[in-house]
């Protein structure tokens, strides 16, 4: 293998799932906003949210585009948000079918920045406490890393013909990023490129690392003021503030308070940081603490205490960092004190280990009853429209179609489960029974219950044409069938059958009480050709509307069914 070709080692197991935290702290997804109301606008309610959009409103060149990005904002035009490091990318609704996918491009921080700026933060608590509030220190976003973005900075794009920079689809969607800042700083964070849970853990250690120096040099200006201390003491403690080295300070103190104070002092102490060296210093009649002591957050602190019998004489405290291969205190340790040591003292609680044994976790135990089932709503949600794209292995439409398939099979089987579900689904389906033509016209009309002839239902029906041997206006009208009254609908389409005697011969009685126009009766039909109207007649006893031009045998199912001939003709002359 040539020097420069080296092969990649693999990461271990801890490193591969930080990786993956890290990534996973990296991106955030928010769900569309509520809309607002026209009195609220789209503004902000924070400073740094109103800095964000001074940022984008100083680089437009439009002014009306912003003024229709801030309605579309408003109207809940924009979908689901991410958020990664340096983008912001949303799908938005505008005024074709099928939404165009909007972004924002932004500057990440250096990591000479982002040190800058995190040692701000550890240096200054009550910055810390303000973004643990949700609220951005102004001096922490005007400083020297800038975390707001000035002035061009905010670079738009989108997927629609506009040219416009930016267009009102990124206008909209700049709009909705500030009320998600208003509601948490972190995301300006993240913007910039590191994630909350990161930011976190690693002002957690830049803290740990503050409060051990803080710790060593409160530790030995208490030693060096300690009463009967001299001159030496005070120098030494000099030296242990102002030096990151190891130092020791050595105090006389009566054999009365020797004891605990020497206890209270040791366990103040911290752990010596890395690159500060094992220091120990001990003498009869004096109390020797080493600043590079062990602390209780890096591991249990214990002191060695040897006091003489004479209460006139001097008690010596040693803490000594340096260790042995024979099982003795490793270095950066004190070495435990033994029961004759401690003089029938309480040993300290060891810390409760991590974690929950296997067999304390798969141990059977009394569990709480599962909540009830949540209540099947009236109708199938609709899935989000996928964005115009280039080069995508597969199409959008079709996806989409699938995707409100299972939605109303899912909704079907739900409904035909009750509202307990504890007798499960009448049978294999509400659709498992169904041929070829009638399931594909059931997903064509489920797939899409409200629209129009807009573009893309055309060409759905020309595929559905092509596929089936029918022609588009075929498929047209079994959709409004289908859509009229499901099966049913479907089946009056085409076939024509002699009712049983009763309620059709009753229709026309009835029609006529009413003051309705006479309608013609053939087979389980009643029509009026010259007013073009017909009202057919369902083996579910329920009454179709129809319509056609006057004079022509075009129908089309128009309106819903209805189990009264007079209500479903008094809906159809309402049209």
């Amino acid at each position: 293998m040539s020097p420069g070709h080296r092969r990649r080692m693999p990461l271990s197991g801890r490193a591969v799932a930080a990786d993956r935290l890290v990534r996973a702290d990296r991106s955030r997804t928010f769900p569309p906003l509520p809309g607002q109301d026209a009195t609220d606008g789209a503004r902000a309610e924070s400073w740094w949210g109103g800095a964000w959009l001074d940022a984008l409103e100083s680089s437009a060149l439009d002014g009306a585009r912003l003024d229709r990005g801030r309605a579309y904002a408003r109207d809940g035009h924009v979908d689901t948000i991410n958020i990664t490091p340096g983008r912001v990318i949303a799908t938005v609704r505008g005024s074709r079918p099928r939404p165009y996918s909007a972004e924002l491009r932004v500057r990440t921080l250096t990591e000479q920045e982002w040190g800058s700026l995190l040692e701000d933060v550890a240096s200054q608590p009550d910055r810390l406490t303000e973004l643990l509030a949700k609220k951005l220190p102004r001096a922490l976003a005007e400083g020297e890393a800038g975390l707001l973005p000035g002035p061009g900075e905010l670079v738009p794009r989108c997927s629609c013909p506009d040219s416009g920079r930016p267009c009102k689809h990124a206008a909209a969607l700049c709009f909705q990023v500030a009320r998600l800042l208003d509601a948490d700083p972190f995301v300006l964070l993240l913007i910039r490129g590191r994630g909350e849970r990161e930011l976190l853990d690693e002002l957690a250690r830049r803290n740990a690392g503050h409060g051990a120096r803080e710790s060593r040099g409160r530790a030995a200006v208490v030693s060096a003021t300690a009463p009967g201390s001299g001159g030496s003491a005070s120098a030494s403690a000099s030296a242990s503030v102002s030096a990151s080295a190891s130092a020791s300070v050595s105090v006389s103190v009566p054999a009365s308070e020797s004891v605990s104070a020497s206890v209270s002092e040791a366990s103040a102490v911290p752990e010596s940081l890395p690159g500060d060296g094992p220091s120990s210093e001990s003498g009869t009649g004096d109390a020797a603490v080493s600043g590079a002591g062990a602390t209780a957050a890096y591991g249990t602190t214990s002191a060695a205490i040897s006091t003489s019998a004479a209460p006139s004489t001097s008690t010596a405290t040693s803490t000594s960092a340096s260790g042995s291969a024979d099982g003795s205190a490793p270095p950066g340790a004190v070495r435990p004190r033994s029961a004759a040591e401690r003089g029938g003292e309480t040993a300290p609680v060891a810390a409760s280990a991590r974690g929950v044994l296997a067999r304390e976790a798969l141990a059977d135990r009394p569990r709480p009853p599962l909540p009830p089932p949540a209540v099947v709503p009236p109708r199938p949600g609709r899935p989000q429209a996928l964005p115009d794209a280039d080069g995508l292995p597969f199409d959008a439409a079709t996806l989409e179609l699938v995707a409100a398939d299972a939605a109303a099979r899912a909704h079907a089987h739900l409904s035909a489960a009750g509202a307990t579900g504890d007798a499960g689904p009448a049978g294999p389906g509400p659709f498992a029974a169904l041929p070829p033509w009638e399931d594909a016209i059931r997903l064509v009309a489920t797939a899409h219950p409200t629209a129009g002839l807009t573009a893309t239902t055309r060409a759905l029906y020309r595929d559905i044409a092509a596929a089936t041997g029918r022609t588009p206006a075929d498929i047209a009208r079994s959709v409004a069938a289908w859509r009229q009254g499901g099966p049913e609908g479907l089946a009056l389409l085409g076939d024509a059958w002699n009712p049983p005697a009763g309620d059709f011969d009753r229709a026309r009685s009835a029609l006529l009480a009413a003051g309705l126009p006479a309608l013609r009766p053939h087979r389980n039909h009643l029509t009026d050709s010259a007013r073009g109207i017909q009202l057919r007649f369902g083996r579910d006893h329920r009454w179709y509307p129809y319509e056609s031009e006057p004079g022509t045998d075009d129908w089309w199912p128009t309106g819903p069914a209805a189990p009264d001939p007079v209500g479903a003709l008094t809906t159809l002359l309402a049209r």
